[in-house]
């Protein structure tokens, strides 16, 4: 549920990169500030189901301090 969440918002943001805090507000409700590991977690396992080379990201990737789809 949480890893559609995630993906739908970063396909909704188009080019742009979704820093951590907002993706932390937007898909857990979470206050700006918050220390955790879930989104993190979260986006480890969806490069493990998604990516040919889970290490080397080509289509979930960091950029500019956040979280962007390369469709």
């Amino acid at each position: 549920e949480k890893e559609a969440a995630i993906i739908r918002y970063l396909f909704r943001a188009g080019q742009k990169a979704v820093t951590r805090d907002e993706l932390l507000e937007e898909v857990w409700g979470y206050n700006s500030g918050v220390t955790t590991h879930t989104l993190e977690t979260h986006v480890y396992r969806l490069r493990q189901k998604i990516e040919k080379d889970p290490s080397n990201a080509e289509i979930l990737v960091t950029e500019n301090g956040g979280y962007k789809i390369i469709p």
